[in-house]
């Protein structure tokens, strides 16, 4: 079901529910490179979600302040590549709402 939220913003609920086992063994493999985490602010606190990055860049927060960026900060590699499932879904999804020509390149999973 496709329902608009606003301009150029849908509501595709339950549109990733074909792909669930998918996504879910795509998440498996970013884990075992990127576990989930829980991010130091700027301010010196404790994120209380934990998050983890694929792609080619990922969302960190250190007291530095908030960036994407390449490189994982706990082990200095590059991100894990973005599962198929996950681009996949990310270009139907997009496609379903006029983005026709959208290409993910970072993915911020919480």
């Amino acid at each position: 079901m496709k329902q608009a939220l606003g301009p150029g913003a849908l509501l595709l609920r339950g549109f990733a529910a074909a792909a669930d086992a998918q996504v879910l063994a795509g998440l498996q493999e970013v884990l075992e490179q990127a576990p989930f985490r829980h991010m130091i602010t700027p301010g010196g606190y404790r994120m209380s979600v934990a998050l983890t990055n694929c792609g080619s860049l990922g969302w960190v927060t250190d007291r530095t302040g908030y960036r994407y960026d390449a490189a994982d900060p706990e082990t200095g590699k590059h991100w894990p590549a973005m599962p198929a499932a996950f681009l996949r879904l990310a270009r139907d999804a997009a496609a379903h709402a006029g983005f026709d020509a959208f290409v993910p390149d970072a993915c911020l999973v919480n």
